[in-house]
């Protein structure tokens, strides 16, 4: 007989020593021709057959059927959105579209147990923060060195970006994408793109975002120190909307986090799996892009609903 694990006392699992024991029984002893059969295999590995069948005609118990139906919502959720949910988003949306509650600690046993591997950016390296102060251009800096991104209400605060999107054969196309977002909801209120950042993108985005609410403005609309938001042009459009102009400090991308976050977001969890060949294709990605990310892309900091249905939240309490 070969060996086997937990042919002696030294701590095995007992449902490994069951597992061994089925085994064990179907191997065919060289002298008899015959399986060794279940009689000696829970001898020789000193379990009492009684334990063994009790184990074998076990019926799976509730919280075990619940962890096998949760197991097959995560692998169908993860197959349709590319793997890109972590342990936290998945918890949320089994909380949030299914029967059960379940915890970050259960969701990640349930995914080690079944090798279900999310396809989740590595966080990066925190940057600290520079010493000096600007308290003259970042409005949204308070006393702590810290940053108020929490308004109270729709369309206080907004934060602006460009990034650029590449696309093509080769993807050796290039585009400025500029985006509005608000930050009370997370919602993106406008985009624009061009061939480069110019201060005609960056204002003709504003213009689109007001537009978009229906001529209601930001007190705060902020962007950091780059070239077309430092600009006359820019700066003479918002003065004469009545428009705070809010701007990071010089080399500090966290005080403009919130739109690193979604466009790291964007590239990481949609055009890592999208390509475009063409500017319309990519424009039509861009669109659907965001409706994604306003209409059904559920986030932890907005107690598990999506941009669009904070507000509707928002807008029901007030009422």
């Amino acid at each position: 007989i070969k060996k086997t694990p937990g042919n002696r006392k030294d701590g095995c699992p007992a449902e490994e020593k069951y597992r061994t024991v089925e085994a064990l029984a179907k191997e065919v002893n060289l002298d008899t021709k015959q399986p060794y059969g279940i009689s000696f295999a829970c001898r020789f590995l000193e379990i009492s057959r009684a334990a063994f069948y009790k184990w074998r005609n076990r019926k799976p118990s509730v919280h075990a059927q619940e962890n096998k139906e949760i197991a097959q919502y995560i692998k169908v959720l993860e197959e349709d959105n590319h793997c890109i949910f972590g342990v936290r988003r998945l918890a949320i949306y089994i909380n949030r579209e299914t029967r059960f509650h379940v915890g970050a600690t259960r969701v990640r046993n349930i995914m080690h147990k079944n090798h279900i591997v999310a396809a989740i950016r590595v966080a990066k390296r925190d940057r600290k923060a520079e010493k000096k102060e600007y308290f003259f251009a970042n409005k949204l800096l308070t006393n702590d060195a810290g940053h108020d991104f929490s308004p109270e209400r729709p369309n206080m605060v907004w934060v602006t970006d460009c990034s650029e999107l590449t696309y093509g054969d080769r993807m050796q196309y290039r585009l400025r994408l500029s985006a509005v977002k608000d930050l009370f909801d997370h919602s993106i209120v406008a985009w624009r793109v061009s061939p480069t950042e110019t201060t005609l993108l960056v204002t003709n985005t504003v213009e689109t975002a007001l537009k978009n609410t229906g001529g209601i403005k930001p007190e705060i609309l902020h962007s950091d120190q780059g070239s077309a938001y430092t600009s006359r042009g820019y700066n003479m459009k918002l003065a004469g909307l009545g428009i705070t102009h809010s701007m990071s400090r010089p080399g500090t991308p966290g005080d403009n986090s919130p739109m690193e976050s979604f466009w790291s977001h964007m590239k990481t969890e949609f055009f890592r799996f999208e390509h475009a060949l063409s500017e319309l294709k990519m424009m039509q990605l861009i669109q659907r892009c965001v409706d994604w990310y306003n209409n059904k892309r559920r986030q932890e900091t907005l107690n598990g609903m999506t941009p669009l249905e904070y507000r509707n939240h928002a807008v029901k309490e007030i009422a």
